[in-house]
């Protein structure tokens, strides 16, 4: 019987979350002809007590396992030769921190299949984002209130599962004038606009938005074609955007006028252009907060320069000084919330959410043995990069 194991998670990452609940491995052991074991873990959301509840059977390697899955990078001083591993490697845009990663996925011949990179019909079929964008939003939402010292929400750690955060949310509703732009309009942003909702902020067009008639807090959603144009003056073509990015530039400034925060839940490319620049930062940057859910280092927000955590959430831009200080210091900032796991804030939930999306679009495959869409996202495979990803050749060189 076919082997699926669920790996324990790096320990320097720390990440609580895992792809498969307990009732979801026996869901899968039950009807789906698969073996699931799991690794012993102390800090998973789910004890190893639950997965023995379910008939799931606890292990201290995974030695035997046909397949491997986790959710962040996995630690790469453990790596079984020859295994065929799913996770989230973040080594698809040349992320530095990643390179050792992906040469020992090399050495050892391990087969990696990335799942950012599992599409269907060019659009992602396995992703946290909903819930990234919740934790997100929420987090971005405590900062500001902590910023003006207007309220002051408590950490998300408080809350039991979303069903408790919404109560609290509906209860509580922002009663001051806030005006929030999101940027996307995928996964991330529609669970940034869950949030809000149940906090009582109101959807406002780009029009309303700019006639800044409403005194309670508002929200409005760009699209890319809102702030980047052709810089010929031709129409925007999303498509032609995709392929000559060059021929594009962002006016981004003409809609920060008079927001308050602004919550990034876009997909970056280093040859996109940026929302905007730093050295356009100055006195009269109106933007409060930022939370940077999309979080790429000097990427789409040049003000992420570093990657916050779960445990210290927050810092600020100095804008005088162009460095990071610590958060709600004195004098012209602006407060960036930038945490990279943010689903780990609602551990059970995304991870539910996330195993769910697994028994569809991916469990399924498994048993194929030349499945277009895992071909498609399998970035190294016997020692050598995939077609696909010659393009790492110069990173990991």
């Amino acid at each position: 019987m076919i082997k699926i194991g669920i790996t324990k998670e790096n320990d320097k990452i720390g990440d609580v979350r895992t792809p498969l609940s307990p009732k979801q491995s026996k869901e899968i052991k039950i009807n789906s002809g698969f073996n699931v074991e799991v690794q012993s873990s102390k800090i998973r959301c789910f004890s190893d007590e639950d997965y023995m509840k379910e008939g799931i059977k606890i292990v201290n390697n995974l030695n035997k396992s046909d397949f491997i899955f986790g959710i962040k990078e996995a630690d790469e001083n453990k790596l079984i030769n020859d295994k065929t591993y799913f996770m989230f490697s973040h080594t698809i845009k040349k992320q530095p921190h990643n390179r050792d990663l992906l040469l020992k996925i090399l050495r050892k011949k391990i087969k990696l299949i990335d799942y950012e990179c599992l599409k269907k019909k060019g659009k992602r079929i396995v992703a946290f984002g909903k819930y990234a964008g919740i934790a997100g939003a929420y987090n971005t939402i405590m900062a500001y209130g902590k910023k003006i010292k207007s309220f002051n929400l408590k950490r998300l750690s408080h809350f039991k599962n979303k069903k408790e955060l919404y109560l609290f949310s509906e209860k509580n509703p922002i009663i001051k004038k806030v005006r929030t732009l999101i940027i996307g309009n995928g996964r991330v942003a529609k669970g940034a606009v869950e949030l809000l909702k149940y906090f009582g902020f109101k959807n406002v067009t780009i029009e309303e938005y700019k006639k800044d008639i409403n005194n309670k807090p508002v929200y409005c959603i760009l699209k890319t074609k809102d702030y980047i144009k052709n810089i010929s003056g031709n129409s925007f073509s999303k498509s032609d955007y995709y392929k000559n990015p060059n021929k594009y530039k962002s006016i981004f400034s003409k809609l920060k006028d008079k927001t308050d925060i602004l919550i990034n839940a876009s997909y970056w490319d280093p040859r996109y252009p940026r929302i905007f620049e730093e050295k356009n930062v100055d006195k009269n940057f109106p933007i409060k907060v930022i939370g940077d859910i999309t979080c790429d280092i000097n990427g789409s927000i040049p003000l992420t320069k570093i990657a916050s955590t779960i445990n210290e959430p927050f810092f600020d831009y100095c804008i005088q000084s162009r460095k990071v200080i610590k958060p709600f210091s004195e004098g012209k900032t602006v407060t960036m919330m930038t945490i990279d796991n943010l689903p780990s804030e609602l551990p059970r939930d995304s991870s539910n959410y996330f195993g769910r999306v697994l028994m569809k679009y991916l469990i399924p495959f498994l048993k194929e043995k030349d499945n277009k869409i895992i071909n498609r996202a399998t970035i190294a495979e016997k020692g050598s990069l995939t077609k696909k990803y010659e393009y790492l050749r110069d990173y990991i060189a």
